[in-house]
């Protein structure tokens, strides 16, 4: 199984970063292929708004640092991001990304049924670290973007999302949230089922 893994947040050792490194240890122990992104460190730009991939070419017109990351989701069964909560949403790294997969949609695709690029549907963990301890806060950021994701070609989005996690490392406490990365990494690489989504 390939996986592409984007980092969206700025420290490398940030909560975050620290769940995604913990569901890929099992995965790849499972035997999946990790390519692994650091977003902040390639310079991402936004969607331009040009619609060259609309007109005269089926991928982003833009060259630069999420070219490579473009093309790696492009091509992996199974997709990760990781990002903190700044500011009430996902970073601003991971959202240039997300921006930019408007690539992945055909010409008309507001018309289409099936609107998406993507040589098949990709299974998403989607893994959201905040500070602020009320979980309905920010709550509304994994159903905005799972219906987002899900027009765009991804099958499903299995989101860790973790509460109450304010200092950096604070996660490498949390028994709970690293068992059930780990949980979700076996049963998506050997493809069993999948434990039952939460949010914590």
């Amino acid at each position: 199984m390939k996986i592409a893994c984007l980092y969206g947040s700025p420290r490398k050792k940030g909560n975050s970063a620290a769940v995604a490194r913990h569901f890929l240890d099992r995965a790849v122990e499972g035997g999946g292929d990790v390519r692994s992104f650091y977003l902040n460190e390639l310079g991402p730009r936004g969607c331009q708004g040009c619609n060259v991939c609309k007109q005269s070419r089926e991928t982003c017109a833009l060259q630069d640092g999420l070219t490579d990351v473009l093309e790696a989701v492009y091509e992996a069964d199974l997709v990760v991001m990781a990002s903190p909560v700044y500011y009430g949403d996902v970073s601003a790294q991971l959202k240039a990304f997300i921006d930019r997969t408007y690539s992945y949609l055909k010409p008309d695709y507001i018309f289409l049924k099936n609107p998406s690029r993507l040589p098949q549907p990709k299974q998403l963990v989607f893994i959201l670290t905040q500070g602020h301890r009320n979980p309905d806060w920010f709550a509304d950021i994994v159903p905005r973007y799972s219906n987002l994701f899900r027009w765009t070609g991804f099958a499903e989005t299995y989101p860790l999302r973790v509460i109450d996690v304010y200092q950096e490392g604070d996660v490498l406490n949390r028994a709970d949230i690293l068992s059930e990365a780990a949980e979700l990494a076996s049963a998506l690489v050997s493809g069993s089922t999948v434990p039952s989504k939460t949010a914590r």
